[in-house]
């Protein structure tokens, strides 16, 4: 019963939880602890397991995340904050990344399966993980610095202490790891990555990636801003911007707990979402 519930719900219902995005003047900050959260209001999402497609996850281990949301009429930016016992930044046999999405549908409508869309009803997913800042701020994590002295991983492209992405754009990089396709992918010079999707199992990364995000992990807690123009040129954007009101949705991604891909835990509610003029 539990299960045809939520996917019930999975559908695209609502249930009346409104998020504002208050107006603010100047640059938004990507500091999750800067002023311009203070006024904002928040609003307390429940996640429950993704239960709707294999591989499935039954027990949420995070069962909660509290949301923000300011704009500054050119960029819209989102404060995510979810409890996490351990500060989960690498990518290592059964060990994965924390993480944390935000999905708008490309239309402001609820009638859009909150599992990532369906055909002909786009959303977008702005993807923030720990491990795509690690590499960003201190470094790529090779295992070398993973495990100091275990092993020495040699790159042709580059010296030691390896500066990420900077050491990866050049054309023995290319070569060394895969072509062009997978270049362009860890080079990026930010955290999070803008995908498509119409529905799960189809979601596609962006030719056009302009989304910024920062992640601070203190206390037990992740604190996450994820910022993008409502507006980017020469790439498809949803139907949002100053004065509009449309929806989002979210989901974390437990590095303990072996998430990725489709294990997560997610809202199966569509959050409307009135950004200030």
């Amino acid at each position: 019963m539990k299960l045809v519930l939520l996917f019930l719900i999975a559908l695209g219902l609502s249930f009346g939880e409104v998020l504002v995005s208050k107006r603010i003047k100047g640059e938004i900050p990507l500091d999750p602890f800067a002023d311009v959260w203070k006024g904002a209001k928040a609003v307390k999402v429940p996640l429950a397991g993704q239960t709707v497609t294999k591989p499935m996850v039954i027990e949420a281990p995070v069962k909660e995340i509290t949301v923000k949301s300011v704009n500054n009429g050119r960029e819209i930016a989102f404060l995510l904050i979810w409890k996490d016992e351990t500060e989960d930044r690498f990518h290592l046999i059964n060990q994965f990344s924390d993480a944390v999405a935000v999905q708008i549908p490309y239309k402001p409508s609820t009638d859009y399966p909150v599992t990532m869309g369906e055909r002909g009803k786009r959303v977008l997913i702005l993807h923030w993980t720990a491990f795509r800042q690690e590499n960003l701020e201190r470094g790529y994590s090779d295992v070398a610095k993973i495990h100091p002295n275990y092993a020495y991983d040699w790159y042709p492209h580059a010296k030691p202490p390896y500066r990420y992405p900077g050491d990866w754009a050049n054309q023995y990089a290319l070569a060394y790891i895969g072509g062009e396709k997978v270049f362009r992918k860890n080079t990026f010079r930010t955290p999070v990555r803008e995908v498509v999707a119409e529905g799960f199992g189809s979601s596609t990364w962006k030719d056009v990636q302009t989304a910024e995000g920062r992640g601070v992990y203190r206390n037990g807690m992740w604190y996450v801003v994820i910022k993008r123009r409502f507006v980017v040129e020469n790439s498809s954007n949803p139907e949002w911007g100053p004065g509009k009101t449309t929806y989002v949705t979210f989901a974390v991604w437990d590095g303990r707990s072996g998430h990725r891909g489709a294990r997560k835990v997610l809202s199966y509610q569509w959050i409307k979402l009135k950004i200030e003029r």
